[in-house]
């Protein structure tokens, strides 16, 4: 007798008990006691800042000496006039001049001063805020030129506010995207030549520039062309007398600590640069942080999220400005890295002292392979990375003496962490010797040593 077995009944998998939508609800809880914990989190990274803040506050303060803003001539800056008589401010982007120096500015037009302000580029380069601003999807080249043409009426609005006259304001109007390429690869010399004119013209006895240390590209080699321009006006004395020169720090690490709106905190330099500089502060009243604030929302273009944050930084209750130390040997960021790629991050540069190098000839008929003819000095050039070089990037020193007209372009041996390049002539002070680093077309890091020991000792 045939036995008839009953099929089991084929019935659908619930909605709840399926494999893929509990994956879905791992991934969703994951989500949410992520955003949780965070949200739990954010006061205790405000407090961390506010406790490193207060103990950068006590490690910075014997550092800094008030800035000398008087009416009275000095010895040290000038030789016959007023210290701030003539200030020349070099911006290297159109909002770098309000961040660092619109408590300068008011103080000056409060002693009846007017400072310049040079803006170097027309800050063209920033293509998330093109995106945002513009609504357009691919930037085209007359996008870029709306938007420098927006970045230069919100400084003018900005100076405005400040007190300071549009005529005051001179735009040099030099592309962000190629500046680097044409000054250290090519050797271009328009830059340094128009802001010569404009420094011959004006004859300044201050001169404000951007920060050697910054992380930001653009301003590291805005400092070297600043400097470029300086020492070769006063090599070939087309300046009466050499100015007394300040940077100003914009972009380095998490400076400024904490970040965020804080009026009533300092602004406070890096630990790890008080012995490359000597630090000066300028405080800033109630009203003069309010004018900066007001100054500051002028620039619309600039309102991202995180790169609004960063800016409301420098709304501070003063001004920090650093008169730097001739040195051979300078630091670049010794503190966290500024590159996720070790071999592409620049941690100092150093001139050494003049070395004998031993010129050989080859005589083979004499039984001797080589035979020693004579001995010449020559110095060299030493820079350290974060990590090891790779063939694929680009690593080169550009070198501008102060008594020539053009610069040199030399290209280092690679040696594990150390780049060395032997210098072709002896090299005398003055001079500006930038190192720097890229892939392909982009320059990712430069670290410039200005080497100022004989106009030191001439200005004093």
């Amino acid at each position: 007798m045939r036995v008839l077995k009953r099929t089991k009944r084929r019935t659908r998998k619930p909605v709840f008990l399926s494999t893929k939508l509990r994956r879905r609800k791992k991934v969703w809880r994951g989500i949410f006691w992520f955003a949780l914990l965070s949200l739990a989190a954010l006061p205790s990274v405000h407090w961390a800042n506010r406790l490193l803040y207060q103990k950068q506050l006590q490690t910075v303060e014997p550092f800094l000496q008030p800035l000398p803003l008087t009416k009275r001539g000095e010895g040290r800056g000038t030789r016959d006039g007023k210290l701030w008589e003539r200030v020349v401010i070099v911006s290297p982007h159109p909002d770098d001049e309000t961040l660092g120096c619109a408590g300068l500015i008011q103080s000056l037009l409060q002693r009846g001063l007017m400072p310049f302000v040079l803006v170097f580029t027309n800050g063209d380069g920033f293509d998330a805020s093109i995106h945002l601003k513009l609504y357009e999807v691919k930037i085209k080249p007359e996008d870029r030129a709306a938007y420098s043409r927006m970045r230069m009426l919100e400084t003018l609005e900005a100076m405005a506010k400040l007190g300071l006259s549009s005529q005051q304001v001179i735009f040099l109007g030099f592309s962000e995207r190629t500046l680097a390429e044409d000054w250290l690869w090519k050797g271009d010399e328009k830059f340094v030549k128009v802001l010569a004119e404009h420094l011959e013209r004006i004859q300044p006895t201050v001169v404000i520039l951007p920060s050697r240390y910054d992380d930001h590209p653009i301003h590291a080699i805005v400092c070297s062309i600043g400097w470029t321009a300086l020492l070769r006006l006063v090599s070939e004395r087309r300046l009466s007398q050499m100015p007394r020169v300040f940077e100003v720090l914009i972009h380095y690490g998490e400076f400024p600590r904490p970040q965020g709106f804080n009026p009533s905190l300092e602004l406070l330099p890096p630990s790890d640069l008080l012995l490359t500089a000597r630090w000066y502060y300028l405080p800033l009243s109630q009203e003069m942080r309010q004018r900066k604030w007001e100054a500051l929302n002028c620039y619309r273009t600039q309102k991202l999220p995180l790169t609004w944050r960063f800016l409301k930084s420098f709304v501070r209750s003063n001004e920090i400005f650093a008169e730097p130390f001739p040195l051979t040997t300078q630091p670049d960021r010794t503190g966290e890295p500024r590159s996720l790629l070790a071999g592409l991050d620049i941690t100092q540069i150093a001139l050494s002292a003049e070395c004998r190098v031993r010129e050989f000839r080859f005589e083979p008929e004499k039984g001797q392979h080589f035979v020693q003819t004579s001995q010449t000095p020559q110095g060299q050039i030493f820079i350290q990375l974060r990590g090891d070089s790779n063939s694929h990037f680009r690593y080169g020193i550009r070198i501008a003496h102060g008594a020539s007209p053009a610069s040199t372009l030399l290209t280092p041996l690679r040696h594990g962490k150390t780049l060395v390049a032997n210098l072709p002539i002896p090299l005398n002070s003055p001079a500006v010797i930038v190192a720097f680093t890229g892939y392909g077309r982009h320059i990712l890091d430069v670290a410039p040593l200005v080497l100022t020991e004989g106009v030191e000792n001439e200005r004093r």
